[in-house]
């Protein structure tokens, strides 16, 4: 499934880039944020610190998308899926394994764009600590979570016409307050304190935190025990949704 999975990714790679060049709304933001830092720091953030954290949030959304939303519901929609459970191996490990396996193809063709932002930027505060070492740890677990609520959606359209709408409701909310567009800690004290508890939150904006070392060791105590929390969360529901799904799911259009 591995070796599949590289082959797809390799064979649409053109695919790959066009999606990850639709995916550059934090180096839009880093260059908005970076000229507003020019007369000074905003809240915490100088403009060296706009630069690691944009170019970081770049990178790091790059290994933890997912699109098993859109290929999980039209194979239940169409009827696909019953091929998939007839194969010795769980439907969701085919998902899983496919969306594992475009990552270092992904990565691959994103990280140039990041190296040359930084090169034009000409400035970078990231200095090297455990936080480097704890941030792979983040990452799975970040994208793990977004998999996971992908998995939910996706399993919807066991009752559900079309479940990719309610998808994009989540994106929506995905960008606004995981850090996506700002960082979260710039948001209004009272808002910042509620929008760092959610998923969103857990699933970009504390691994880009980490990554670029601005959290402490409480920080990071909390950080990861919100992800471990949210991805137990919605990996119940998944399993949960996938099963009783299976229970209703009538193979249309096999």
């Amino acid at each position: 499934m591995w070796r599949l999975g590289i082959a797809e990714a390799m064979a649409y790679r053109a695919a790959l880039l066009i999606w990850i060049l639709t995916t550059t709304f934090p180096l839009v933001s880093l260059a908005l944020w970076h000229s507003l830092a020019a007369a000074g720091p905003i809240g915490d953030y100088g403009r060296a610190d706009f630069i690691a954290y944009f170019v970081a949030a770049f990178l790091i959304r790059q290994m933890t998308a997912s699109w098993v939303v859109w290929d999980l519901a039209s194979q239940i929609g169409s009827g696909d899926l019953s091929v998939l459970l007839m194969r010795p191996v769980h439907p969701l490990l085919h998902h899983l394994m496919s969306n594992l396996a475009a990552l270092p193809v992904r990565l691959l063709l994103a990280a140039p764009l990041g190296v040359i932002v930084l090169i034009f930027a000409g400035e970078l505060a990231l200095e090297p600590g455990l936080h480097l070492l704890l941030a792979p740890v983040a990452v799975v677990l970040a994208w793990l979570l977004n998999l996971s609520v992908q998995i939910c959606v996706a399993c919807l359209a066991f009752w559900l016409t079309s479940s990719t709408y309610l998808f994009e409701l989540w994106l929506g909310l995905y960008m606004v307050l995981s850090g996506y567009a700002v960082p979260t800690s710039l948001f209004p004290a009272g808002l910042a304190a509620i929008v760092r508890y959610l998923p969103f939150h857990a699933a970009l904006g504390f691994p880009v935190e980490l990554t670029i070392g601005r959290l402490s060791g409480p920080e990071l105590a909390t950080g990861f025990a919100l992800q471990l929390l949210w991805l137990a969360v919605f990996g119940a529901l998944a399993l949960w949704l996938w099963r009783r799904g299976l229970r209703a799911y009538g193979a249309v259009g096999a």
